[in-house]
């Protein structure tokens, strides 16, 4: 990553004056101790300011008070690495990837008994069969049980139920589980 930056330093993208459009843009980065809770954002936050990571209290929220209190965006880097994509192919473009109320793309990182976990980037409303077959389908041909399609906080959902699903908001919804971080986990017999 550190490689990129420079790179990125040394091509103009970031720094003084990017691209000559007298915009200035530096980026830092910060290691931290890698805690799970770091991924709520104000745990983050406090974590960047050298605190323990605990999430604050909220309200307020870190749009209007942030990192050394001050006004602070945060984003995911799903969000991020759509941007690109977003911008030389237009919002409508994205949003026509998937259902409507659940448009654009995710990363699904597929881990658990598949012939080839690893992480995919597919359009949202994705048949859940077709993205088991695209990571092998359930390991040395055996049965599925179940999967925990978003993560583990949300619900597990079993084989019957999971096999008509659409990776999506609603669809997951709807069968009584969630998209969540797009964390499949694959259980056989």
């Amino acid at each position: 990553f550190e490689a990129a930056v420079r790179e990125a330093y040394e091509a103009g993208l970031l720094g003084k004056n990017i691209q000559g459009l007298g915009i200035d843009f530096d980026l830092y980065t910060f290691v931290g101790a890698g805690a799970y809770i770091c991924g709520e954002e104000t745990a983050l936050l406090e974590s960047l300011e050298g605190k323990q990571g605990k999430p604050r209290f909220k309200p307020p929220f870190p749009a209007g008070y942030g990192l050394y209190g001050r006004p602070t965006t945060i984003n995911n880097t799903q969000s991020l690495a759509s941007v690109p994509a977003i911008i030389r192919n237009g919002h409508a473009w994205f949003a026509g990837l998937g259902p409507e109320g659940s448009g654009g793309a995710a990363l699904f990182s597929v881990s658990g008994h598949v012939e080839k976990p690893g992480n995919y980037e597919l359009p949202m409303g994705i048949p859940f069969r077709e993205l088991l077959d695209l990571c092998g389908g359930v390991w040395r041909g055996r049965e599925l049980k179940a999967v925990i399609p978003g993560g583990s906080s949300v619900p597990v959902l079993p084989a019957d139920v999971i096999k008509d699903c659409t990776m999506d908001y609603n669809s997951l919804q709807q069968a009584g589980s969630s998209f969540g971080t797009g964390a499949v986990m694959v259980m056989d017999e």
